[in-house]
């Protein structure tokens, strides 16, 4: 689907409203914007007329995009000043000013990556763009956000372009290697101090097929993880046990040809559920468990959608399942859908998603209850994919409204065995399990995706 229709059909919907009437600021003519301003289910709901230079002090309402530190989204640096830069996000706001005002007011806002190639950051950045537009517009808006916005970086150092060339050889030169560890740190160290303490790593040094994000199964000794091979092919889930200091595997639990990852558990009523994330649109699932190893169907609950990352819980007397919407974007979203059962219906919460933002959007393991507070683990992949774990306390947690704030971000240790990332933090109740990523060189691989690159380009040339 094209990424305005996406927007436009999801966000703005047949219940007409009172229409806004403003300036809109902050944003160049293109293509896709004409396409919004021409799209009447828009048109019903605001009456915005385009003004890329418009900005306060305005005789008439103004709605500007600007960066999280106050510059209009269009001007000249705006963009350029956080490509490719340390803390590689951007905040895109969508601010009011009133007429004759100086003083905005946020009414939506969103975080996004930078360390994209320059075509594929500046999309991503109308995107949003349009996304905050349109929610606004259909009364949906998120806010402003409790995280803080991402400060301007500082213009020193290697030019954008340049650090984007670096960045592209990096993931052309070196693979990924995943492995888990276990951490016995207490759970106030962990929610307080952000202290996870010595972790035990398994399978330090790259084999054929490396694991990935660990979840307890309750009731067992066992952990479900994600089981990657490194020379191509899709990931399965498996079960294994730790032994003394390795990790034997037991069992198959998913392997059906197709891809699939974090096999996130979740316990209720004597019943163990799992949620493979299946990234086919259509293909998540719910399924019980069974002791023998076997996966029996709940349902399909989200069947028009490609969610990664599903994580099942239970708040406030009903089931919810957190996830990212791929859709909108890879790691920068957090959505929820809910229902009274697990069979259903399932229904999409009232802002779609809740939250934009690649430092912590993405769900990174299991909901943690701890005394009365519901605590969510989100990946940070700002600096690189799973590049840390934010904790989070949900404040708020309704079919129409969500809020969270930020308690603290999980770092790897630079000096470990695996420095580059961590992506999944679960409890089991005793002990800490999350995975760990390392940069290694590879020959064998650095020439796969010389050959791939060669034949995606062989492709283009034909057709």
């Amino acid at each position: 689907m094209d990424g305005l229709a996406h927007i436009t059909a999801r966000t703005l919907g047949a219940v007409p409203a009172p229409p806004v009437v403003a300036m809109l600021g902050g944003l160049n003519n293109s293509q896709r914007v004409v396409a919004l301003f021409n799209d009447p289910r828009l048109r019903t709901r605001a009456l915005l007329r385009l003004e890329p230079e418009c900005g306060p002090p305005c005789p008439a309402t103004v709605w500007r995009l600007e960066t999280g530190w106050g510059e209009p989204l269009n001007g000249k640096q705006a963009l350029r000043a956080a490509w490719q830069r340390p803390p590689y996000a951007l905040t895109v706001r969508l601010v009011h000013y009133a007429a004759g005002g100086v003083k905005p007011t946020v009414l939506d806002e969103g975080t996004i990556g930078t360390r994209l190639p320059w075509p594929a950051y500046s999309d991503a950045a109308e995107q949003l763009a349009l996304r905050l537009v349109c929610d606004v517009a259909a009364g949906r808006p998120r806010g402003p956000s409790a995280m803080p916005a991402a400060p301007k970086p500082r213009r020193d150092g290697m030019p954008g372009w340049v650090r984007d060339q670096a960045h592209q050889w990096k993931a052309r030169l070196l693979d990924e290697w995943w492995s888990l560890g276990v951490a016995s740190a207490g759970m106030e160290d962990v929610l307080e101090h952000g202290h996870l303490g010595p972790v035990t790593w398994f399978e330090p040094e790259p084999h054929p097929t490396y694991l990935a994000d660990p979840f307890p199964w309750p009731g067992t000794d066992r952990i479900l993880c994600e089981e990657m091979p490194r020379h191509g092919g899709p990931g399965r889930i498996v079960a294994v046990e730790r032994e003394n200091d390795d990790l034997l595997r037991r069992a198959s639990i998913l392997a059906d040809g197709q891809h699939h990852s974090y096999p996130a558990t979740f316990q209720r009523g004597g019943f163990v559920y799992c949620v493979p994330e299946s990234v086919e649109r259509g293909m998540t699932r719910i399924y019980e468990l069974q002791p023998d190893e076997g996966l029996r169907l709940i349902c399909s609950p989200a069947p028009d959608r490609r969610l990664a990352d599903p994580t099942l819980f239970w708040a406030d007397g009903r089931f919810w399942l957190a996830c990212t919407d791929l859709d909108i974007g890879s790691a920068d979203n957090l959505c929820l859908l809910h229902a009274p059962d697990l069979t259903g219906p399932w229904q999409e919460h009232a802002k779609w998603p809740v939250r934009i933002d690649v430092r912590g959007a993405r769900p990174a393991g299991a909901i943690i209850e701890h005394r009365g507070r519901l605590i969510r683990p989100g990946q940070d992949c700002a600096a690189t994919y799973g590049a840390a774990v934010a904790l989070h306390e949900i404040e708020v947690l309704t079919p129409d409204d969500f809020s969270e704030t930020l308690l603290t971000v999980l770092r790897p240790d630079p000096a470990g065995p695996f420095p580059h990332g961590m992506h999944t933090l679960v409890h089991d109740g005793e002990r800490f399990w999350l995975d760990g990523k390392r940069f290694i060189f590879d020959p064998s691989i650095l020439a796969r995706k010389v050959l791939r690159r060669v034949r995606r380009s062989s492709a283009v040339a034909v057709s």
